[in-house]
């Protein structure tokens, strides 16, 4: 069935982004932990972590886990909604 498939898809793309945003994540806590001096001030001497370059990128992943997270809940809402209509 050609719906199943695209529910299917929908899921898949939904799942990639949450693995993708999941190593984003992952990426800026490795940053923040590196033990590397904080500023917020853009001073590039040294081990630095950019406090502020690091909020975005937080948010950023934030934003990503939610949208692809509601992508899966839809998928999986239609294929749901579609066994009802079809059962």
């Amino acid at each position: 069935m050609i719906a199943d498939t695209n529910f299917m898809e929908i899921q898949s793309i939904g799942l990639a982004g949450l693995e993708k945003a999941q190593e984003k994540l992952a990426a800026v806590a490795k940053r923040l932990s590196s033990g590397g001096q904080v500023s917020s001030s853009g001073d590039s001497s040294g081990d630095v972590v950019d406090l502020s370059a690091e909020m975005v990128a937080l948010m950023l992943a934030k934003n990503a886990s939610g949208a692809n997270l509601r992508a899966v809940e839809t998928a999986n809402e239609l294929a749901s909604r579609s066994i009802d209509v079809l059962g």
